[in-house]
């Protein structure tokens, strides 16, 4: 199921240590509000076409 905001956001701090800490983190989400918050090379898959950032 979906995350709720807080838990969401806890997961992202954990996320973004472990990257902080050189591990590589792949991870899949349809909630780009919270993805915007982070700074990182994202990839984005929209109309069969993968797009950077």
């Amino acid at each position: 199921g979906n995350l709720d905001p807080e838990t969401g956001q806890q997961i992202f701090a954990l996320l973004r240590r472990c990257a902080e800490e050189g591990t590589a983190v792949i991870m899949a989400t349809h909630n780009l509000a919270l993805v915007e918050q982070y700074p990182a090379r994202t990839l984005r898959c929209e109309a069969k076409a993968l797009h950077t950032s």
